[in-house]
């Protein structure tokens, strides 16, 4: 069991920077799948793309898939499902991880408002007609209807807007 233990540096799974490419902005966010939040991650803004890092949860598949071991054999069948969902979690969220250069991206606009259940979100449309929703918030313990979110969702779109504009 060592080093099941030890999370990824800042919980997200890594998606390198091309060379000389620049951060502008990152905020905490989640890809929203028919308006509801399926994985959570990093929303990242650079000179040339915007990333999605999902949030890595390798280590707590880790530590999930040894207490299945530990389960009796009349719950090996149990296990084996569970063991089944983790692959697949984390294939998802290895999936979404990913770039799209900004030159791919012709606007973007205010989604939905915060509720209960979804943060305040902004739409990135891309060339060939398709919509990204993500949603935003200020840090990973904001709760969806605090006001921050509102403003953090704000300044990305402002400079989504001014990396799309160019010079």
């Amino acid at each position: 069991m060592s080093g099941i233990f030890e999370p990824p540096s800042d919980g997200y799974a890594e998606v390198a920077l091309l060379e000389g490419e620049r951060i502008l902005k990152s905020c905490v966010a989640a890809c929203l799948v028919r308006g509801m939040p399926s994985w959570g991650g990093q929303l990242v803004l650079t000179d040339q793309r915007i990333l999605f890092r999902p949030l890595d949860v390798s280590a707590a598949a880790n530590i999930l898939r040894e207490g299945i071991d530990l389960l009796p054999d009349n719950l090996a069948v149990l296990g084996q499902l569970v063991g089944k969902a983790l692959d697949y979690s984390t294939a998802y969220g290895d999936a979404l991880s990913g770039a799209i250069e900004t030159a791919r991206i012709t606007g973007v606009r205010r989604g939905r408002n915060a509720s209960l259940t979804r943060p305040p979100t902004l739409v990135l449309s891309y060339e060939d007609g398709h919509e990204l929703e993500v949603g935003l918030l200020a840090s990973r313990s904001s709760l969806n209807l605090r006001p921050q979110n509102s403003v953090v969702r704000d300044e990305m779109m402002r400079a989504v807007e001014a990396q799309i504009a160019g010079p």
